[in-house]
Formats: structure tokens, sequence, C-alpha cells
């Protein structure tokens, strides 16, 4: 799918502010704007603006490149009533934490914020036998929303690594969906490859931590040799690293790991 034409940042208003596990909180917005949003699919996204010292702006800033942006699914739209949920990971304390997850765990009903999109990019294959997620706490509001919307004789696997178990959440999904909660120091990669695999062509969508995406990128990629048309796969975030930084890291792998193609 093409990504949408960005549009001007909206400013809205923050309607509540609720803690969905210890480390996932989800976070209302409303404003008249969004009623004016287009329909949105499962890939949709949003990017919350900061300024550079980690505040939220409430006035939208003559160039994007005056704030910093953070990037988070869509977890539901509800145009008429012109509000927006949106789950957030939080990452370690205070603003060292990083703007957004810091704003997130602070965040009161009337707080503002403005809020750049919608955006979509490439999602799940159109047609395949069975399904595989793999994913951390940072795409566990897409990989809920894709669940969601699969046909109920969906079979396959979602694999979701959470900070701690308590951040295990009752998830909405096919009965032939298995998922497999990740906690402690087993790796995603690890715990994907000792998977039974099905018969049939799989529909994969990766999402997680840079080193992550490497190692499943490796197995599924050039061990299951999975085509590139079946596997959706990126990083949301490094271990370490800024997402300014982390922009950078992602596209200088993706630069070599097409060279070595």
């Amino acid at each position: 799918m093409e990504k949408r034409q960005p549009r001007q940042p909206a400013c809205l208003t923050v309607k509540d502010n609720i803690a969905i596990t210890p480390h996932m909180r989800r976070i209302t917005v409303t404003g008249d704007a969004l009623k004016a949003y287009p329909d949105i699919d499962t890939t949709a996204y949003v990017k919350l603006l900061f300024d550079f010292d980690g505040n939220p702006l409430s006035v939208p800033p003559a160039s994007l490149q005056d704030a910093q942006l953070r990037t988070y699914t869509i977890r539901q739209l509800d145009r008429s009533n012109g509000t927006m949920d949106i789950d957030m990971a939080l990452h370690g304390e205070g603003v060292a934490s990083g703007p957004a997850s810091h704003w997130a765990k602070s965040a009161a009903p009337g707080d503002q914020i403005c809020v750049g999109g919608p955006g979509s990019s490439k999602g799940l294959a159109d047609s395949f036998d069975w399904v595989l997620f793999a994913g951390d706490m940072t795409s566990l509001p897409a990989i809920s929303t894709y669940l969601e919307k699969l046909g109920p004789q969906t079979q396959g696997y979602a694999v979701i690594k959470v900070t701690t178990a308590d951040d295990i959440q009752p998830l909405e999904k096919p009965a032939g969906v298995n998922v497999i909660w990740v906690t402690g120091a087993n790796s995603l990669a690890d715990e994907v490859a000792a998977l039974s695999w099905l018969s049939g062509t799989p529909a994969a969508w990766v999402a997680c931590e840079f080193s992550d995406m490497r190692a499943l990128r490796q197995l599924l990629a050039k061990e299951r040799r999975i085509p590139h048309d079946q596997l959706y796969i990126s990083s949301y975030w490094r271990e370490g690293r800024s997402e300014d930084q982390h922009k950078v890291d992602k596209r200088k792998d993706m630069e070599e790991y097409e060279a070595s193609a």
C-alpha cells in the first residue's frame, strides 16, 4: 500500500490515560481534526511531536525538522466522536526513557500534543496459507489489530516478547492462531526457530528491536526462504540509540543487506 501524503500536524487534547499493563498505556486523544481523517487500515500510524527538550508540542512547528517525531500505531479511531487510541510501550524511567515514553506516563486529561499523520506502510501479504507474527511490546498494538481483523479460519503463530509476565494481555484472535508470549532472556529468533513450521506459504510480519530484527531476517529470509513479497520485517527501535540515530542505523543496515543479497 502506498504511504499517504503527509498533512499538517493537528493539535489534539488528551481525553484519557489508562494503564493496560505495567509497561503499556493507552492514551486517548480527541480533536475535530480526527473527524476528517481518512479511512485507516491495520498499518496506520501517527507521529507524536516533541521539542528538543522532550516536551510535547502544542503548536505545529514551521517545519518537521524543528521537532522530534515519534511513531505509533493507531490502535483505534472513532471519527464520528473525534477520538483516537494510541497504545504506548514504556521504556525505563524519567526523561532518559525518551520523550514519548516519559510523556505517556504523565499525560493527563486536558494536556495537548501535536500529532502528524495518518500514514501507512506495507502490511501483511494479500494471500497466504498461514500467518506468522513476531514482535515485542513496541509492535504489540499493531499485531493486536492484525489478529482482530484476520478471518476466523486463519492459522499460524504470534510470538510476542514482553517486558514482564505481567505485561501479557488478552488478545482477540482466530482460534487457529497460537500466541506465544516470550519473557526473560529468551530471544524472539530462538522462539520462532523452535516453532513447528506449517505447510504451505506463510505471510510473515515482524517488527521489533534492531538486533532481534536482524536475527529474524536471517532466519526467515535466508534460512526459511520466505519470499520477499510474503515478508514484512522492520526494526522499530534499537537498544541504546535514539529514534533519529536508529533511523541512520536502519538505513545503513538496509543498504548493506541489499548489497549482500
